[in-house]
């Protein structure tokens, strides 16, 4: 069994970050239940969204501590739910902090954040996917870098055959030059960090899921 948590802020496109995930898992005859759990949807507040994936997949909650992959959007909602990881829990963050609406909260600096999250966990990836879909000609496109970085942990720990399973669910969402353009610069960033450690780690998951 796979248990991913996404975190996050509305309108950064968790929702269809984990539909994509989702529906590439069930074209690869995985059993999938999605649950979001908190805070609202709209632009601003609080999100997080849990991804099961496997044959024993029952309830649409995984227990506390038992997380294997966090993919965040934001710093904050990063730091946030690490009471839910556990000691090989995967985290894969964007290089963003969005300050809270609520007056007087103090936003820790972002060198204190990733201090914080790089002792957390062995294995901490911090993606530039805001900046890399900025610079690629879109301003929504951060959660399809953040997919295509992922989906290179999916592939090279055999919980999915191919990339393509997983792109190809990215191209129906529209936007199909872009997209594809957003997706393999977080594939590609992936090729050039992820540990040999972090994809046994995962891989240790497969059998469960098959």
């Amino acid at each position: 069994m796979l248990n991913v948590l996404i975190s996050g802020v509305g309108g950064q496109g968790l929702l269809t970050l984990s539909r994509v995930l989702g529906q590439a898992a069930l074209n690869e005859g995985l059993k999938v239940v999605i649950s979001e759990t908190h805070g609202m949807s709209q632009r601003g507040g609080s999100v997080t969204v849990f991804l099961r994936v496997g044959d024993s997949v029952m309830a649409p909650l995984p227990p506390e501590d038992d997380i294997h992959l966090h993919i965040s959007m934001e710093l904050l909602e990063a730091a946030r739910y690490t009471y839910l990881h556990n000691a090989s829990t995967v985290l894969v963050a964007n290089d963003k902090i969005i300050r809270p609406s609520i007056p007087g909260v103090r936003v820790p600096p972002r060198d204190e954040l990733i201090n914080a999250l790089t002792k957390h966990t062995p294995h901490f990836y911090l993606i530039n996917a805001s900046d890399t879909s900025l610079r690629l000609g879109s301003t929504i496109g951060a959660n399809v870098v953040m997919i295509g970085f992922v989906t290179y942990l999916l592939e090279k720990a055999s919980i999915i055959t191919s990339k393509n399973t997983v792109l190809n669910e990215v191209l129906k969402l529209g936007a199909k030059e872009i997209n594809t353009k957003l997706f393999e610069a977080g594939y590609q960033e992936a090729t050039t960090k992820v540990s040999e450690k972090t994809i046994e780690t995962l891989k240790k998951l497969k059998q469960p899921i098959k």
